[in-house]
């Protein structure tokens, strides 16, 4: 077994048992602060009131050219605009790598509210001392 020794490592593995609520708004938070258009939405009609309302035809047009399905749970625009939908958000549905996201959030603490940085602090100093 690998032994976590750096703050990113122990970031990454607390992003690696998040549940997929949890995920979700940690992809989120992400795409706000590097101002990416990879956040994701529950596929419901509060989506579509909210980027769609009195626009019919652009819908029918997102849905049709992306890669949309009514029955998944979870929404968001691709590179050109048009609907993906994905029916359970996993770590791999995430806008970038565990890697990346977890060493952005380390230097962009005040952004990463889910995570507790003294506790992670507090563990590695712990597992510095077990070594």
């Amino acid at each position: 077994m690998k032994t976590l020794t750096t703050l990113t490592d122990l970031i990454v593995n607390q992003i690696n048992e998040m549940d997929r609520n949890e995920l979700v708004s940690l992809n989120n938070a992400y795409c706000r602060a590097i101002s990416s258009d990879g956040e994701v939405y529950e596929n419901d009609e509060e989506f579509f009131n909210l980027f769609f309302e009195g626009k019919t035809f652009e819908a029918v047009r997102a849905a049709h050219f992306g890669n949309y399905n009514f029955a998944d749970d979870y929404v968001r625009f691709n590179g050109y605009g048009n609907l993906e939908t994905i029916n359970y958000f996993s770590v791999e549905d995430l806008e970038d790598l565990p890697q990346n996201i977890a060493e952005y959030a380390n230097d962009n603490r005040d952004d990463f509210d889910m995570f507790d940085f003294d506790a992670i602090e507090s563990e590695l100093e712990d597992l510095e001392i077990e070594d």
